[in-house]
């Protein structure tokens, strides 16, 4: 059994944002894991590889992952009003917006 459950906001969340989502806590690596249908989405981690708690910022990160790469008119319409977006989108492409929206 694992040692963690996520948060029940945080289950909601995911739910909200596909069916198929959910957290585990792994406890061999010490971290969040989010799967999608089954298979391992991403691990909760930083870009050094240090675990990160489950929050927001992980929340709108797979937003953006998720809604802008299946709909482009979706992201076109977010970066014709955010200028900030619009400039992380130009100099990262869709990293630079994810990021941007998770506060990185």
């Amino acid at each position: 059994m694992p040692l963690l459950t996520p948060p029940d906001y945080i289950k909601k969340e995911l739910k909200l944002i596909d069916r198929g989502l959910r957290a585990e806590w792994s406890d061999r690596k010490k971290q969040w894991m989010i799967f999608m249908n089954g298979e391992i989405n991403r691990w909760v981690q930083d870009d050094d590889r240090n675990p990160r708690p489950l929050d927001q910022r992980l929340i709108r990160k797979i937003r953006v992952d998720l809604k802008f790469t299946k709909s482009p008119k979706a992201l076109d319409a977010y970066l014709e009003n955010d200028h900030f977006a619009l400039l992380a989108y130009t100099e990262r492409g869709l990293y630079g917006v994810s990021d941007y929206l998770a506060g990185y």
